[in-house]
């Protein structure tokens, strides 16, 4: 195992929904010497298939980073998104991945990105997973896998004031397959006679659910990050995914909130202490646990300040500070570090063969931090 002292400059590469440059912050405010590089994101929002056709172009622009992080002295290269931990082979340092969830159950069955993910994985010296779902993806490398639980900025915690009754409801997801917003959206009709809903159009599927249930559903678009706080207080609570069974960052930050989250809970991944959520399992409960909640406003605002000291105790900064640093402990100072050059002439692709001449390294079973 590492000495923590020993880990004491870090590069904290891409922003991956804030929690990157958060993360910075807590280790420069806890003593560390921390630097934040984000990544250029052309083409960002385009479908997948798009996006493959500029990554010639994305890692041309990463150039300047990887020089910088050449000549910078760290001693440990954090990187956001499991297939932009690549960039760790051109930098030449030891480096960890953290994986966010798209990375891994979506980005997976794509192949190239899916060759470009491993890749980085075997030489990665650790892999941080932010929900405990995404183990079941790590299994090649459970030996090096650790589960690191995502931070909340202290601006969710603060000037909050709860709701009394249940009259305004954000269906605070991404409307994309995996979060399962279908089942939300089909008891809609039934659903807004009860209580006000309101969406975020953001994900593939925003345009058929829009023109299927604008009826019923006011949609709304997305806000920068630092305003999250203020859109989720204009709602009573929140509905979050129904699919994968996991407290995303949407349900935490409404749970800080002080607002009650409905969702599918997958209990067995949350064994030692619960989150203090409404598990629903379809839409017909999603109405009926509004229903009973309308006509219950102490157990209402029981949920309601459960949700936001369950949050605190877990994904606090305090809290997140410790198990970050446990994490960097458990990074093992073993192999030979694995660099690929950078080409001086022709195309940026070539950076892609040099690396499968690289060895591997091994791996196998998860320890929890």
């Amino acid at each position: 195992m590492k000495d923590p002292a020993s880990v004491k400059r870090i590069a904290i590469i891409n922003d991956v929904a804030g929690v990157g440059s958060l993360q910075t912050r807590i280790l420069n405010g806890a003593g560390y010497e921390a630097a934040f590089f984000d990544l250029p994101k052309p083409a960002a929002s385009w479908p997948l298939y798009a996006k493959l056709l500029v990554i010639p172009a994305r890692l041309t622009a990463y150039i300047p980073i990887v020089w910088k992080l050449r000549r910078g002295r760290y001693d440990l290269i954090h990187i956001h998104f499991v297939s932009q931990g690549f960039i760790g082979l051109l930098i030449g340092k030891p480096f960890v991945i953290q994986a966010h969830g798209h990375d891994l159950h979506t980005n997976m069955n794509n192949p190239l990105l899916r060759w470009i993910s491993r890749l980085a994985m075997k030489h990665a010296r650790a892999i941080f997973y932010v929900t405990p779902d995404l183990s079941k993806y790590l299994a090649d490398f459970a030996s090096k896998s650790y589960l690191l639980p995502n931070p909340l900025d202290q601006a969710f915690f603060e000037g909050v004031e709860t709701p009394t009754r249940l009259r305004k409801v954000l269906i605070f997801t991404r409307l994309y397959p995996i979060k399962g917003p279908k089942e939300v959206f089909a008891s809609a009709p039934t659903l807004s006679r009860l209580v006000e809903l309101t969406a975020i159009a953001w994900g593939p599927l925003a345009g058929q659910l829009r023109e299927r249930f604008n009826h019923f559903v006011k949609f709304i678009n997305r806000v920068p990050h630092r305003q999250v706080p203020a859109l989720i207080d204009t709602f009573d609570a929140v509905v979050g995914q129904m699919k994968l069974g996991i407290l995303s960052l949407s349900e935490l930050e409404a749970m800080a909130r002080g607002r009650v989250v409905f969702m599918r809970l997958d209990r067995s991944l949350y064994a030692d202490d619960p989150p203090p959520v409404i598990d629903v399992s379809d839409g017909s409960a999603l109405v009926d646990a509004v229903r009973r909640l309308q006509g219950d406003p102490d157990e209402f605002r029981r949920v309601s300040d459960a949700g936001r000291k369950w949050v605190a105790g877990h994904h606090g900064l305090e809290s997140y500070l410790k198990v970050l640093a446990v994490g960097y402990a458990l990074v093992e100072p073993v192999g030979e570090l694995v660099v690929v050059p950078l080409p001086v002439t022709g195309s940026v692709v070539e950076l892609v063969p040099a690396a499968l001449t690289q060895p591997s390294l091994a791996s196998p079973k998860t320890p929890q931090v």
